[in-house]
């Protein structure tokens, strides 16, 4: 069963549609998140006088890590909407001033040469859109202008956009998330505009009260760093995220925060249903054995190749990953590995999980004999022989076998928003 509608359809005089939004932010602040609030906000501030409503809680969708045009968490939102067929125009109209008058100063700015400036874009459909396009997005790059052209050719579909159009891809993509085969869900608060830029107040002992209170509450905290991870890094307008298994404890969680002295108020709050923590970036889990040794870059970083069934791929085991690193290090050739892991641009794969499946031998020498002594060769071609009582035995080496490891994955501070914990099942 779905977490929330996946399709457009009708209930009576009412179309069943979608808006989605992205990249109203920047590397130097704004939000999408936020914005989405204030336009939703605007939506349900409608509701007694044309018949909108917002149906369900927004969707965060966090797409393809490698994008090239990303911020840090590389977030898209969508929000399922109910209008009154006699009152589409009307909405349009709403959703066109409201784009303006919002981003409507970024008309004509000059854009800088990386591309990483704001580039925001809404989509209102009354259809829904392909699932696959949620597929291509959280898998790997897609093109901004083919994603254009298939959307513009979707009947009952609208796009406002200002100098460019990337933000169509997490737009759309964000309202193509099926959001039937997992989910997890984050309450999202944001802060005064006067705090906007200044420390967050957020106890790190409170955070780990609250992690302790509601258990369906997750990935708040990094218990080995003893830190708490729900506050953002940059000067944009969220206070915290808190994630959870369940949309009721991450409202709960929210409300139990606000009610504590060493906690920042919160200008504004809404729960969202998103695919953190749901490996949907990953295409399952590959097999290899080692065949060249693990090299150890400057930076504590490691890579070395394996062979699979299918060719070779070079594996590459970041220092911050802790324990994927020291295990990845620890291999030898001729080791069977698993790994769980996302391919990047330059064709090798970033380890987020990892298992040694199989273990070769490490220190190979000549077996004992019975009797206690070394069995010793005394030419090639010769058998093995012993000393002290001289039996006899065919030539061959043993060797010291290791251990195999458990899965181990990253500390919780150094694992992507994507990233599925070992200890979290899907649904």
């Amino acid at each position: 069963m779905s977490a929330t509608a996946s399709s457009a359809g009708s209930e009576g005089d009412c179309a069943m549609g979608w808006i989605g939004l992205d990249d109203t932010d920047s590397l130097e602040g704004g939000c999408t998140t936020w914005d989405m609030h204030i336009l939703l906000s605007a939506i349900e501030s409608c509701v007694t006088n044309v018949g909108w409503r917002v149906r369900g809680a927004p969707q965060l969708v966090r797409l393809w890590p490698h994008a090239p045009r990303r911020t840090r968490g590389n977030a898209a939102l969508a929000a399922y909407i109910e209008v009154e067929y006699d009152s589409l125009d009307e909405f349009n109209e709403l959703l066109e001033n409201w784009f303006e008058n919002r981003f409507g100063h970024l008309r004509g700015q000059s854009q800088r040469n990386d591309g990483q400036d704001s580039a925001p874009v809404l989509i209102h459909s009354i259809n829904a859109l392909p699932e696959d396009w949620y597929w291509s997005a959280v898998h790997g790059l897609v093109d901004v202008e083919e994603r254009l052209n298939e959307l513009e050719a979707i009947e009952g579909t609208s796009i406002w956009s200002m100098t460019r159009t990337d933000g169509v891809v997490g737009a759309s993509s964000a309202i193509a998330w099926p959001a039937c085969v997992d989910w997890t869900w984050e309450a999202i608060a944001w802060r005064r505009e006067q705090a906007i830029g200044t420390q967050r107040v957020v106890s790190e002992e409170v955070v780990e009260q609250m992690a302790a209170l509601f258990s369906d509450t997750i990935l708040n905290r990094d218990p080995n760093a003893g830190r708490s991870l729900i506050t953002p890094r940059t000067p944009c307008p969220v206070l915290y995220g808190i994630r959870s298994e369940s949309q009721e404890q991450a409202a709960d969680a929210h409300a139990w925060l606000q009610n504590q002295s060493l906690v920042e108020r919160a200008v504004a709050c809404r729960v969202h249903l998103t695919n953190q923590a749901t490996g949907d970036h990953l295409r399952g889990v590959d097999s290899g054995v080692l065949i060249e040794q693990v090299r150890s870059g400057r930076r504590g970083h490691a890579s070395a190749r394996v062979r699979t069934t299918t060719g070779s791929d070079v594996l590459v085991a970041f220092a911050e990953g802790g324990p994927v690193n020291r295990l990845f290090r620890s291999a030898e050739v001729g080791d069977r590995l698993n790994w769980a892991g996302l391919p990047s641009p330059d064709g090798s794969v970033h380890l987020e999980q990892l298992q040694l499946d199989e273990v070769a031998p490490r220190e190979l020498s000549r077996p004992l004999c019975v009797c206690g002594g070394r069995l010793r060769r005394k030419g090639r071609g010769q058998p093995l022989s012993c000393r002290l009582c001289n039996s006899i035995d065919g030539s061959h080496w043993v060797g010291n076998i290791g251990e195999v490891s458990d899965w181990v994955e990253p500390p919780p501070s150094h694992r992507r928003h994507l990233a599925r914990p070992l200890a979290r099942r899907p649904r």
